[in-house]
Parts: structure tokens; C-alpha cells; sequence
């Protein structure tokens, strides 16, 4: 029996993967492709006794060695010095960041290969410095000391481009962007998976087996290629249902699929074979995890909906958000065929609802900061969502609207938010829920109402506005 009270221990080779791919795998290969560099200009150096003797007298007219030997000392220590003041004054700047999208920040910051690039090429030229100082000789200093030169004044050029990309990674708008382009990658990426995949069982069974892990952490992947292989030894009449998605949370003993159909003996091979298709690890990802995308989102509008806090940035993350469900929306998954036919494989494809569920959480979240504008955003975007779900997702995402909607009465009635009201019962009343359209309408009167206001009949007119587009009149901010 497995022993309960401990922890499996993780292997360095897990351990280390994360920080490699993260972070370290291309500084580390800089650093050595200048190592390599070193050897290659010592090489040079050494046989350059070979050269021509009028040649080597007038490197050392203009270039005398004493002078290099001293530029090599003074680069190494003024590299490493600019180093550690660029690391210092990226964390002060983190710290000083909005609180709203510092986490993200740092985040991003790790991931963009920009960034690796730079410290890689300062690490690397300090190095390479080192290497050549160990190595030169006091009589000659040639092409080894002159590549360093070159070498640290292009650090110095790279540090006015990483001064910019700094403060420009740090800006709200920056940060959304660079989420919304990561989201539509992973879901790319994903492509194979789903297109591959059932969306709902197909076989029948009143005993499926249930497979559960003994890891702990994040699903960060479930490989096609690997459930391919699988399902080729299994054979047919099986059938494997993922409980959980990409994105997920697991502890020890939590299901991770149902296995369904087929002989005991194809159970037992799907069994043994199954987790080794899930990735699971510590950290997410969303260049690879669109949910993970959507979750920075939703908690950079959370963030962003206190009343402290600026309500454009809440406004540009419920914008990404609705742009990211618009395209996925109109965006047809390629034919199975395309990646070698499809799999008796279940996995639901639930990105539309976490986009809807993160949306509704912003309606909720509006009513203690009162940010009414916000709330009118997050309302106009379900509007617009709605009618380009499919039948399930649609349905889900109304249950939820009906359980957030008295959450708007505790806004002040502007004319953001009524419009929004407007745009949602329209689209209520297109996709065939009249009874909720009709709620939507009832809370104009119910708005002006809770606020105390006369004569506003031209607010609650609105819901029964056919054209809602073109500039609004503004009263209340």
C-alpha cells in the first residue's frame, strides 16, 4: 500500500526542468557559446606569431597591449556591475509595480526570450572576458582583448533597448497584450488534442475504471501522440474519459480519467499507460495552458475593479477577454484527419465557459468597489458572447448570468449601464430566452428606482432602443 503520509520525492531531473525552461536554457547556451568564442580567439592569439611582422607592429601602435590588459580588468567588473544594478532596479521596479498585474509581470519577464537573451549576452561577455584575461600575455594582446572591447560596447548599446523594454513590459496594456497573444498560441497548440478528441462519451458502461494519480500539481499537458501510441496497444472497443482539463489542479488520489468498455486486459494496459500522456508539474503555463491565460486575465479585472485602482485596466483585461472568445467562436478545429484521425478518447473543450465564468466573477466582484463602468463592460461582452456559443456552453453561461444579474442592481444607474442592459437583453431575446430578457428589462426601472432619480424615462427607453451604437449622453462618474 502506498504510503499516505509522505510526499514522493521528486527527482532532480523534475526539479530542474522547470528553471531550464523557464529561464536558464538560453542564457546558459550564450554563456557557453562564448566560452566557446574565448577558445577560438585564444586559438587565434596563439598562432598569430605566425603573422607578418608589420602587421602585428601596428596592432600594437594602435592598440598597445598595456591598454588592453586594463580595458579586459575594467570590462569583467563593469559588466558584472551592470548586471547586478539592471537585476536590482527590475526588482525595485516589480515592486513598485501596480499590484495588479505585478505577478504577471514577473511572469512574462521570465518567459520573454528577449530578456534571457540579454542576460545571457552580459553573463557571457563577462565570462568571455575572464577566459581572456586568464589566458593573455604580457607581450602581446591581440584579437582576444579587441573582440571584448567590441563585445562590451555592444552590452552597452543592448542596455539602452533593455531600459525600454523593461519599463514598456511593466505598462497594464502591455502586460494584457502580451496574455491575449500567449492564449491564442496555446490554443493552437491544443489543436491536436481537440480534434483528435470526443467531446462526449460514446461507449456505455455502468462500471468504468477510474484512474487517479498519485502526483501533485498543475495538468500542464496531455499529449495526442502519447494517447495515440496508447490506444494503438490498447485496441478497440475502449473508450478514455479525461476528468480533467489542462489547466487543473491535482492532488494526491484525484481521478484523472475513466476508462470505459474493453476486457480486463485492455483495461489494465489503458490503466498503466494513461498517466504517462498527462504532464503534470508545479508551475503553469500559458503559452501552453490557454486557461491559465484566461485566469491572469480575470484576476488582473479583479485586481483592477477595487476602488483604488484604475478601471481602465479592468476595461482593457474584459476587452482581451471578449476578443479572445470572439476568435476562438469563429475559428473551425481542423478535421482529425489532419493529425492522424480521431481517438476513442473524451475531453471536454470548456474554454468558452471559463471565459463566460471569468466575466460573471467580474459582474460579482463590480458591486463592492461600485465601478459601475466595469460592470457595464463585463455585461456588454456576455452580450456579445452569448449568441456565438455553441448550445451547451450558451445554456451553461445563461444559468450563471441568472445567478449574477441582481448583482448590477447595486450599481449606480449611468448610461454605460444601462446600455450594457440593453445589449444583453437583446441578445437574450435572440437566443431564445424571452423570460430573462424580460428580467433584464424589469431592472431599468428597478435601477432608477433604488437610486432616488425622476425623469429618467429616456434611461429606461434604452432597453427597448433598437440601435445601440453612435455616442451616449453621460451623467454619472
Amino acid at each position: 500500500m502506498a504510503d499516505l503520509s509522505r510526499v514522493a520525492i521528486r527527482s532532480p531531473k523534475q526539479r530542474w526542468r522547470l528553471p531550464i525552461t523557464e529561464f536558464l536554457l538560453t542564457p546558459l547556451a550564450m554563456v557557453l557559446g562564448f566560452v566557446a568564442l574565448a577558445a577560438v580567439a585564444t586559438l587565434v592569439d596563439f598562432w598569430s606569431t605566425a603573422w607578418p611582422e608589420h602587421v602585428r607592429d601596428w596592432l600594437a601602435r594602435l592598440f598597445p597591449h598595456e591598454n588592453l590588459l586594463r580595458m579586459l580588468g575594467v570590462i569583467a567588473t563593469g559588466l558584472v556591475t551592470v548586471t547586478t544594478l539592471t537585476l536590482s532596479a527590475l526588482l525595485v521596479a516589480i515592486s513598485h509595480t501596480s499590484t495588479t498585474v505585478a505577478p504577471v509581470v514577473f511572469d512574462q519577464f521570465l518567459r520573454r526570450k528577449a530578456n534571457q537573451a540579454y542576460f545571457g549576452y552580459v553573463a557571457g561577455c563577462a565570462t568571455y572576458t575572464y577566459l581572456v584575461m586568464a589566458v593573455a600575455r604580457p607581450t602581446w594582446a591581440g584579437v582576444g582583448p579587441l573582440l571584448a572591447i567590441a563585445l562590451a560596447a555592444g552590452a552597452l548599446v543592448l542596455l539602452i533597448f533593455m531600459a525600454y523594454l523593461m519599463i514598456d513590459q511593466m505598462r497594464p496594456t502591455t502586460v494584457v497584450r502580451s496574455i491575449q497573444d500567449r492564449a491564442g498560441q496555446a490554443r493552437e497548440r491544443q489543436y491536436p488534442l481537440l480534434a483528435r478528441c470526443r467531446p462526449v462519451a460514446e461507449v456505455r458502461d455502468d462500471r468504468p475504471e477510474t484512474v487517479t494519480t498519485e502526483s501533485s500539481g498543475y495538468v500542464v499537458d496531455i499529449v495526442a501522440a502519447r494517447l495515440e501510441a496508447l490506444m494503438a496497444r490498447v485496441g478497440d472497443g475502449v473508450e478514455v474519459a479525461f476528468q480533467v482539463r489542462i489547466g487543473d489542479l491535482l492532488a494526491y488520489g484525484d481521478g484523472v480519467v475513466r476508462i470505459r468498455g474493453g476486457s480486463p486486459e485492455q483495461r489494465r494496459i489503458a490503466a498503466a499507460g494513461v498517466l504517462d500522456c498527462v504532464i503534470i508539474d508545479r508551475t503553469r503555463d500559458a503559452g501552453i495552458d490557454p486557461d491559465y491565460a484566461i485566469d491572469q486575465l480575470g484576476n488582473i479585472a479583479w485586481a483592477a475593479t477595487s476602488s483604488r485602482q484604475n478601471p481602465d485596466v479592468a476595461q482593457a483585461a474584459v476587452g482581451a477577454l471578449r476578443d479572445l472568445s470572439g476568435r476562438w467562436a469563429a475559428t473551425t478545429l481542423p478535421a482529425a484527419e489532419e493529425y492522424g484521425g480521431r481517438l476513442p478518447v473524451v475531453y471536454d473543450d470548456a474554454v468558452q465557459r471559463k471565459i463566460v465564468a471569468t466575466l460573471v466573477d467580474i459582474v460579482v466582484v463590480s458591486t463592492s468597489s461600485r465601478q459601475h463602468h466595469t460592470c457595464a463592460t463585463a455585461l456588454a461582452s456576455l452580450a456579445e458572447i452569448l449568441p456565438q456559443l455553441q448550445e451547451h456552453d450558451r445554456e451553461v453561461a445563461v444559468r450563471s448570468l441568472v445567478r449574477a444579474l441582481p448583482a448590477a442592481l447595486a450599481h449606480v444607474a449611468s448610461v454605460e449601464l444601462s446600455r450594457a442592459l440593453a445589449k444583453l437583453r437583446a441578445a437574450l431575446d435572440a437566443v431564445g430566452h424571452e423570460d430573462l430578457a424580460d428580467q433584464v428589462r424589469a431592472m431599468g426601472p428597478l435601477l432608477v428606482d433604488k437610486g432616488g432619480l425622476v425623469d429618467e424615462q429616456d434611461l429606461i427607453d434604452q432597453f427597448d432602443d433598437p440601435d445601440l451604437t453612435g455616442p451616449r449622453p453621460f451623467r454619472f462618474r
